[in-house]
């Protein structure tokens, strides 16, 4: 099994620690360095070339969110996900090109699945983010630019977003692997992307999901 290296970012020493304390039990994660401050970050990355990134938002300097910007701008090939105290800026995050948003309250089993899930190239959402707190970034009602998705492409790309693996969509959409496959391909050609990490990406902008 590959090992997913992990770069941690938080000013607080403490949660960098415990963080690596709890990453360090698993055998297919290595925490390769820890970033205190926010102007280190582009040097660590190029040097540790990290796989993942845990990423806080609050902090001196620069905050986490227009770090991941700057990151994405410079081809950073890994995948950011924001670990925060607070809920309200998931939208920036997944527009400045974070491909996870989870607090900081979550359960060490769930920030390891959220890894594997990043790393796999799909979005994890932390389980602490409720569907009534997720509907507060939707727009009002009758002002969702569709781009051409039908009922059933807009279900599985909402279950895209949820982390769903494609089999566990079959199942849910009462269709065949293959069929959710070409749906998938059909939603990333009606929203100009490549991968399920941009597909959710480009449906919080277009405020799909």
């Amino acid at each position: 099994m590959d090992t997913i290296r992990i770069l941690l970012v938080d000013d607080q020493q403490v949660v960098r620690e415990g963080l690596r304390r709890m990453l360090e039990l698993e055998s297919d994660m290595e925490v390769v360095g820890e970033v205190g401050e926010a102007k280190e970050v582009l040097t660590q990355v190029k040097a540790l070339s990290p796989e993942v990134i845990l990423m806080d938002i609050k902090m001196p300097g620069m905050d986490g969110i227009e770090l991941t910007r700057q990151l994405k701008e410079k081809q950073f090939p890994g995948s950011i996900i924001m670990l925060t105290l607070y809920d309200e800026y998931l939208p920036q995050a997944i527009e400045a090109g974070a491909v996870g948003y989870l607090l900081k309250d979550i359960k060490r089993e769930e920030l390891v699945r959220a890894i594997r899930t990043a790393h796999q190239g799909r979005s994890p959402l932390s389980l602490s983010l409720s569907r009534d707190r997720l509907a507060e970034f939707a727009a009002p009602p009758g002002s969702k630019q569709r781009a051409g998705l039908s009922e059933r492409e807009l279900a599985a790309l909402r279950l895209i977003a949820d982390g769903v693996a494609t089999k566990e969509i079959a199942s849910q959409l009462f269709l065949s692997q293959s069929s959710v496959k070409r749906t998938v391909s059909l939603i990333f050609e009606k929203l100009g992307v490549r991968n399920r990490s941009e597909a959710v990406s480009e449906a919080y902008k277009r405020r799909l999901i």
